[in-house]
């Protein structure tokens, strides 16, 4: 009988916690029905990135674009495309490039002809890889830089931020001379924003510190949204001598009484470290909106920080950031929200951007050939180097005799024909390309080109497990651990290839 109390008692309790849960997590403000049992989903998405990414491909392009919440204006930003206009990354859903990117606003447009919108680069548009010999700007960065510009002139961006990378081409723009050519002829540089960068002679140029843009009609209802803009980079590993870098936060706090006087809007576009980028939104308060970038391929969700709202650009722009402004709220505030699109093969490229994409691919390809023979000439005068423990690269072939099993599993992989893609591309000789294409690009006696050294084209066995020839020498040296995944992410970026899941690609390459 007491037994029998005991069970009643627990059963009785156990369903009034059960009723008391309810009854409290029931009553609480939050997320809708539907979006609350996604978060509960096993896999629950680690950011806002994996959650645009995870809900865009369930919904058809029209889902793209996102429900009309009574938005009533927009701020389009990206960064990071590093001087080039290509789509790129995994085979399987490559993303990206600037021809995605204006084709998504040309829908967006049309899809809400009453919302005024911006478009911003929040910084690193310009490639800063040198030639090793000259030490200078490699002479294909060069061309794929000018255009660059072209491309942004023609997809008529409102702002763009420079940062510290961003200075070495600069340097070459900004000339007075080379300055009233551009601004002729692509007055985008005109657009060119920061606050503390500065020319340190009289022969250069010097970008804006801030600029005010205004939006109006549509949706604003007869007002004028006066958005102030302010950039700012941190000093990096630049050491020209053209421009000189202030502290960022100082160049803020300067500027932001005047431009809060003239703005119903503050942003500042930041290329700046998350720490940094904290700190300015601590240490102004008075700043509405923070489009930061971090320059590395870092996933960062929005936040706010007192009253300021920061939202990040997506490395590469492989997702454009969609900022939409809503009314004001109490306190003269407007209310803000970011949204991702990923810039996949749903999103249908605008044709003019497209073609000009297309001519910049065809000069680039011929200038990056002819340095490609050239490096193969002079290759034929130097001998190749080891690494270094003295060991040079084989190829893969050299490893068949004693691993002929493993052989066999590497030529049916992807990774066998990854050179293909990039002749499939016409970008076999493209350096943005080749370090997770080839074996051993950069490395003493690894890759240089097609031409002087094609037995290490593709991912072989030795762009995992290191230079091999003294493994041939002696088996019995220890040699080419490789841990997975930690010696798949260089290549397998979540940019790069966002469907990368370490045991299912390892089951396909086990050996």
């Amino acid at each position: 009988m007491v037994r029998q109390l005991v069970g009643v008692f627990i059963i009785l309790t156990a369903g009034a916690l059960v009723l008391l849960a309810v009854h409290f997590f029931g009553s609480r403000p939050g997320l809708v029905a539907e979006e609350a049992m996604q978060t509960a989903a096993p896999q629950q998405p680690k950011d806002v990135f994996e959650f645009e990414r995870a809900r865009a491909r369930k919904t058809e392009l029209s889902g793209r674009l996102g429900e009309d919440d009574g938005f009533s204006a927009a701020i389009f930003f990206g960064g990071d495309i590093l001087g080039s206009l290509e789509v790129c990354g995994c085979p399987k859903n490559p993303l990206g490039g600037v021809a995605r990117r204006q084709g998504y606003i040309r829908l967006f447009a049309e899809r809400y002809p009453g919302v005024p919108f911006l478009h911003v680069d929040t910084g690193y548009f310009f490639s800063d890889r040198v030639d090793p010999m000259t030490g200078d700007l490699a002479e294909d960065v060069v061309v794929g830089n000018e255009w660059v510009i072209r491309a942004y002139e023609h997809m008529k961006l409102d702002v763009v931020n420079l940062s510290y990378h961003d200075l070495p081409q600069l340097a070459r723009c900004f000339r007075l001379e080379e300055f009233r050519r551009h601004a002729a002829e692509t007055p985008v540089v005109k657009r060119f924003l920061s606050a503390n960068v500065r020319s340190r002679e009289a022969s250069y140029a010097n970008p804006q510190p801030y600029v005010i843009r205004e939006l109006s009609g549509g949706r604003l209802n007869g007002r004028t949204l006066r958005i102030g803009l302010i950039g700012v980079t941190e000093a990096g590993n630049y050491r020209g001598r053209e421009f000189s870098i202030s502290d960022p936060l100082v160049a803020v706090r300067s500027l932001l009484p005047q431009v809060r006087a003239r703005s119903d809007l503050v942003v500042v576009l930041a290329y700046l470290s998350p720490e940094m980028i904290e700190s300015l939104a601590r240490e102004n308060p008075q700043v509405d909106v923070i489009l930061a970038d971090v320059g590395r391929p870092l996933w960062l969700s929005p936040k706010t920080i007192g009253r300021t709202y920061i939202a990040y650009s997506a490395y590469q722009t492989k997702l454009l950031g969609e900022l939409r402004l809503y009314g004001e709220e109490q306190g003269g505030r407007w209310k803000v929200l970011a949204r991702y699109v990923e810039l996949d093969g749903l999103i249908p490229d605008d044709p003019a951007v497209e073609a000009l994409r297309a001519e910049a691919r065809h000069e680039l390809a011929a200038v990056q050939r002819r340095l490609a023979e050239r490096a193969m000439a002079a290759s034929r005068r130097t001998r190749h180097t080891a690494s270094g423990d003295g060991a040079t690269f084989v190829g893969s072939r050299a490893c068949q005799p004693c691993h002929a099993s493993a052989y066999a599993v590497w030529t049916t992989s992807g990774h066998a024909h990854a050179f293909a893609t990039l002749q499939k591309a016409k970008r076999e000789n493209d350096p943005q390309c080749l370090a997770c294409h080839v074996t051993g690009y950069e490395q003493p006696g690894g890759f240089l080109n097609v031409f002087s050294t094609p037995r290490l084209k593709d991912v072989q066995c030795e762009a995992c497990h290191g230079p091999a020839s003294r493994h041939l020498e002696d088996p019995t040296r220890p040699y080419g651990k490789v841990g997975v995944p930690e010696g798949c992410l260089p290549c397998h970026t979540r940019e790069n290839s966002p469907d990368f899941e370490p045991l299912s690609y390892w089951a396909k390459i086990k050996h």
